[in-house]
């Protein structure tokens, strides 16, 4: 499979040679900064750009080594590694969009004939290889070998087609499996410059080739090589022909694709690595001196920590551009090139990535929950456009001095933890959502909050009192200081300054590190203002009024992934028909009342819940009235239109292929991913896709997580694949309702003729693979 996935140029780069892989690696920020190219102002084209935290348009050896993390998941490489975005153009409406990418970073390690000694990069280097006003192939050029690209395409339909081979310039034809564009940089050095005027000079091609060799006497110094692909998801976009993709440059025809290379590293580490990690063959944990500091929940948790330029580069879809940031024309390479369109446009600023925080107010850090309720109950918000500053503002305006921000949009507030919870921070990493509003900040993460406080807030009580955990209003455009919220599937925004590696209509990922937990609503009705505690009275709901053609459809559970997620909302006034007449209003078919006062609509029950109760499991009053019950703590009065059948999910291995069987509900993310040879993600995931999809790259096990996620592999590793309890797994595959895909860190695991207590030896990332999300792993 492994020389299935990797270009020729790769191949013949790595055979039989020491190497390691960065699989996956996300952007850090994609803006137009070129701290290379263009250091100390605003670049020419917008970049997609990936490693440390302190990249800025100014390059500093010293200050890039102080950032506070990279989304390289070898912490002391603090590099950073950048290419043109590459933007899908509609030809219909000129609209410029930017696609999804993320890269795979190769270092190998390759000597010539002469066995000259590998070294590590020198402190303070900086390169280019490509060229990025190219618009023709020179096949003697190593230069322009060094350049090329591959369409992936994973059923072998196009095996050994000539229009579908590796080649220097974008293809004529969709890739259905997406497309990477790749880079191998030069590995001699001369010794002396640390950059030159073209940023090229003071590096050199081996003599024999341009992946591999001998280093030619002008430039003696044979440094460790380096190769990055850039995955782009082309597959996700429609193709008119050629002009479709566009490099952030203007360039239609992709010979203008190049890459950027910036030293951070802990040049010891490194050299220790080249010397000593000869077992290496792709696999990171096979290097002792790097598996010994590899941290992916702080490259899942890193976000940028300085500034990004302020202009909109296309990834707000509300705001569509029809022009390249810059003065970039789009252009096919004949002809002379385009004049700017508008040439005298003033010169973007530069804005913080990250939003200040109102005046007064501080970050605590990464918190968690509470043991027995919320740690913050005073007050709650869910915004879409959620950031630590809207969150903190909120709080401020409630009268409340400490804000916590919970799964990329919660917010919560109150003067005192609460519940079991504490101040004391947890590691920093564990906190890796990233905010609805900015995809620059942290917003806490699956039962984490990321905790702020502004002067005079008062440690830590013991008293609980209720909060609702409902979900947001699909149509919720603005904070709204009603409550409803949840604690899953919360769309993730992108900011008007990053291209994010999550399309907007994507489902946030669980965090990778920590553990989703669920915290119970209280069993009484509290105010949040006296503390007292008054019992509600089991008063029945299957007489009450409902708008005609409703029917009850008894007492049902629920949980905090909902059983019914089309909209939601939550008062004080609360009444059964109130619910009903609502979701019917809204087209729904379905609606469930639970915990007195929050109401839930949809059209079929969702994340394997919806179970038959006993009637006097449902037994809380509705807040807007008391002769009647809405449910209670996971449980939902749920209310149904008389053609509407209801069903459960299951786990058929119906459609499977042949000798695959079912393992059950199994643990993941113990210590990493528990499956961890390859994986994607799917707005219409089934069991059948993922396990066809595992079939077809040759591995034995299959498992689906969170509703629209697939990972492969033939054992389990990191300590992970212990037996769950089936209620674990309990979410419906995001395209078979019918049908369960895992849960938070619980895989419904399938495989072939392997046996579930199998253990091996921890994997790489998955390399070559187009991911809808490069941070599975």
């Amino acid at each position: 499979m492994f020389s299935k996935l990797l270009s020729l140029a790769a191949l013949a780069a790595v055979a039989n040679a020491e190497h390691w892989i960065f699989g996956g690696s996300r952007p850090i920020a994609t803006t137009r900064l070129d701290s290379i190219v263009s250091p100390g102002g605003i670049g020419t084209h917008v970049h997609s750009i990936v490693g440390a935290s302190r990249f800025k348009n100014t390059y500093d050896a010293d200050d890039l080594m102080q950032s506070k993390c990279t989304t390289i998941p070898v912490q002391p490489d603090k590099s950073n590694y950048w290419a043109p975005q590459m933007y899908h153009r509609d030809q219909n409406t000129g609209v410029l969009t930017p696609m999804q990418t993320g890269f795979n970073i190769y270092y190998l390690v390759r000597d010539g004939p002469k066995g000259q000694p590998i070294k590590a990069f020198p402190k303070g280097l900086r390169m280019v290889a490509g060229d990025t006003n190219r618009k023709t192939y020179n096949a003697s050029s190593f230069a322009d070998q060094a350049v090329s690209y591959v369409c992936l395409d994973y059923s072998g339909a196009h095996n050994n087609d000539p229009d579908w081979a590796e080649r220097p310039n974008f293809f004529d034809h969709n890739c259905p499996n997406g497309m990477r564009a790749q880079v191998f940089f030069p590995s001699c050095w001369d010794g002396v410059n640390l950059d030159s005027a073209d940023h090229k000079s003071h590096m050199a091609y081996p003599i024999q080739n341009y992946n591999s060799g001998d280093c030619p006497d002008s430039h003696p110094v044979h440094l460790v090589s380096l190769f990055y692909e850039m995955f782009v998801s082309v597959d996700q976009y429609s193709y008119w022909g050629p002009g479709t993709w566009v490099l952030a440059n203007g360039d239609t025809t992709g010979y203008g694709h190049h890459g950027d290379f910036q030293n951070g590293w802990d040049i010891d580490l490194l050299q220790t690595a080249i010397d000593t990690c000869t077992a290496a063959a792709g696999n990171v944990m096979d290097c002792p001196a790097l598996a010994a500091v590899f941290d992916q929940a702080s490259a899942d948790a890193c976000v940028l920590e300085t500034e990004l330029v302020d202009e909109n580069i296309g990834d707000n879809t509300a705001e569509p551009i029809t022009q390249l940031p810059g003065c970039n024309p789009i252009w096919d390479g004949t002809g002379s090139k385009p004049a700017c369109s508008n040439p005298n446009a003033g010169t973007p600023e530069l804005v913080a990535a990250q939003v200040p925080l109102p005046s007064g107010w501080s970050e605590i850090g990464c918190i968690a929950e509470g043991t027995s309720g919320r740690a913050l109950t005073g007050a709650s918000t869910t915004s879409p456009n959620m950031t630590r500053a809207v969150c903190a503002n909120f709080c401020a305006s409630k009268g409340f001095k400490l804000a916590g921000i919970e799964f990329s949009d919660e917010c919560y507030c109150d003067n005192q933890v609460r519940n079991g919870a504490s101040q004391s921070t947890i590691t920093w990493n564990l906190c890796t959502n990233h905010c609805a509003g900015n995809e620059n900040e942290i917003c806490g993460g699956p039962a984490r909050l990321t905790l702020l406080t502004a002067s005079g807030a008062v440690a830590s009580s013991s008293a609980s009192v209720h909060s609702t955990t409902a979900k947001p209003s699909s149509t919720a455009n603005t904070v709204s200081s009603v409550v409803p919220v949840s604690s899953s599937s919360i769309a993730l925004a992108r900011s008007s300054s990053s291209v994010v590696l999550h399309s907007s209509s994507s489902v946030v990922l669980h965090s990778s590190s920590a553990v989703a937990t669920t915290t119970a609503h209280s069993s009484s009705v509290t105010s949040s203002k006296t503390g007292t505690t008054t019992s509600a009275p089991a008063a029945s709901s299957s007489s009450v009024v409902v708008p005609a053609g409703w029917v009850s459809a008894g007492c049902v559970s629920d949980n905090a992934a909902r059983a019914l997620t089309g909209y939601s909302f939550a008062n004080d006034q609360m009444t059964v028909a109130s619910c009903v007449s609502t979701c019917a209003s809204k087209g729904y078919s379905m609606a469930g009342v639970e915990y007195g006062r929050e109401c839930y609509c949809g059209d079929a029950l969702s994340n394997g819940q919806g179970k038959t109760l006993t009637a006097s499991t449902c037994n809380m009053a509705c807040a807007g009235d008391k002769t009647a019950t809405c449910g209670d703590n996971w449980a939902l009065n749920a209310f149904k239109t008389t053609n509407v059948a209801i069903s459960l999910p299951s786990n058929s291995t119906a459609g499977l292929p042949s000798g695959w069987t079912a393992l059950g509900c199994r643990k993941d993310n113990v210590s990493g991913r528990t499956l961890n040879v390859d994986a994607f993600t799917s707005n219409n995931m089934t069991i059948a896709t993922c396990v066809a999809h595992c079939a077809a790259l040759g591995h034995p096990m299959a498992g689906l997580e969170y509703a629209r996620e697939c990972y492969c592999g033939s054992a389990f590793v990191n300590g992970g694949g212990a037996t769950l309890a089936q209620d674990k797994c309990s979410m419906a595959c995001s395209g078979d309702s019918t049908a369960v895909c895992g849960g938070p860190d619980a895989l419904t695991v399938f495989s072939k003729g392997v046996s579930g207590s199998a253990r091996r030896a921890h994997k790489a990332r998955n390399f070559g693979r187009a991911h809808q999300h490069a941070d599975m792993f």
